[in-house]
């Protein structure tokens, strides 16, 4: 009987020390968790501070869409204006062809007056 005491004993010793050490663990699972947590929290804060400063930046560098609506319009306005006052190519060969025809025909008229200048003397 005395071998059945201490097996019991033994076996009761061994159950506590495995209670023991299954509950220490569990709170050391228990605070890494909740130091991981605490450490993702500290990066989350540090994420959103780094966010908020950006979006202040962005906020203080933002050009609104009615401005750059308005400059389009003023673009398309000087554009139609550039196109209502100022010649194509097409234009001004056109142009220049006249101006030569009109050339061509005035020397024409002066090497025939030279011409019959030259005859007279």
């Amino acid at each position: 009987m005395n071998e059945w005491v201490i097996t019991t004993a033994i076996g009761l010793v061994i159950s506590v020390i495995g209670y023991f050490l299954k509950r220490t663990m569990s709170q050391v699972d228990r605070h890494e968790a909740e130091l991981r947590q605490a450490a993702g929290k500290e990066e989350l804060r540090e994420v959103n501070s780094n966010l908020s400063l950006e979006i202040k930046q962005i906020r203080e560098d933002y050009t609104p869409k009615k401005a750059h609506e308005k400059d389009f319009d003023e673009c398309r306005k000087e554009f139609k204006e550039i196109r209502a006052n100022y010649l194509t190519k097409d234009d001004f060969i056109r142009e220049i062809n006249k101006m030569d025809r009109k050339l061509d025909r005035m020397l024409d008229i002066m090497m025939a007056s030279a011409g019959k200048g030259a005859g007279d003397e």
